[in-house]
């Protein structure tokens, strides 16, 4: 579905509906609680900032979220589709994409390579999907979206000589392709050059603008999450702490008990 927009391009949110929605999520190690009744909304056209001390659970609810893990109680909804106990090419099918926090690519292929080679061929080969004839769509696609993450310099460039933060923007393209309806971002500043961050903080507020992309960001920068988040769910010992518009949420005495003791 094309976003509308203003005459500039601008995107424009409408009554948003619901895209994502965690209903009382739990999940449980050994023994270890690590999602404790987890509640979660991400609306259409938002950035949803997720965020918490390490162990809180965030990166397990992403798993969760993806079918990486099976939920012990609770249900995940990608709109009206429940997605509890799907597997994880199936959710990718319904309609969700994740970045990880490690950029996963293929060191020995191009950049433009390590981008198609995402597109959807259930069952094939990564040899198979390469060399198969590509649709001359998706290779425009893939084009745009390379060019947009700002590495068309690099599109025949091997993805193994990238630096960290490259590798991410190409991540961030791959995830696109698909053209999802919510995509899923583990960390997607952190241990990136600071020359980069704002590259990567710029292309997730332009995907959100001016093509309505929804994001659901794991974020650990204070800066980064004030910046791109238009609502914040805090997470402490595997549960909610609170949410709300970003000021409100970081500054809540709860949370400021949480991170720092005050």
């Amino acid at each position: 579905m094309v976003p509308p927009t203003t005459d500039g391009g601008e995107y424009v949110r409408p009554d948003a509906e619901t895209v994502l929605r965690v209903e009382g999520v739990e999940k449980t190690f050994g023994g270890v609680t690590a999602l404790d009744g987890v509640d979660l909304e991400v609306r259409d056209g938002e950035i949803v900032g997720l965020v918490g001390p390490n162990g809180a659970g965030k990166t397990t609810l992403f798993n969760c979220i993806m079918g990486e893990h099976d939920v012990d109680a609770g249900s995940v909804h990608l709109g009206d589709t429940e997605l509890t106990g799907m597997n994880t090419p199936d959710i990718v099918q319904a309609g969700l994409s994740r970045m990880f926090q490690l950029a996963r690519v293929f060191p020995e292929l191009t950049v433009r390579e390590n981008v198609l080679i995402n597109q959807d061929h259930s069952g094939e080969t990564m040899l198979t999907t390469l060399f198969r004839e590509t649709d001359e769509e998706v290779v425009r696609r893939a084009e745009e979206l390379i060019e947009f993450v700002d590495l068309t310099h690099l599109i025949d460039e091997q993805a193994g000589n990238l630096s960290g933060g490259q590798k991410k923007l190409l991540n961030l393209a791959c995830t696109l392709l698909s053209e999802p309806d919510i995509v899923l971002l583990d960390e997607p500043t952190a241990g990136v050059n600071p020359n980069l961050v704002d590259d990567i903080t710029e292309s997730i507020t332009e995907l959100n603008r001016d093509r309505g992309t929804t994001f659901l960001v794991i974020e650990h920068d204070m800066d980064v999450v004030h910046e791109i988040s238009d609502h914040v769910y805090v997470f402490a010992t595997a549960t909610n702490l609170t949410d709300g518009e970003p000021n409100a949420a970081l500054n809540d005495p709860r949370v400021l008990e949480a991170y720092f003791g005050e």
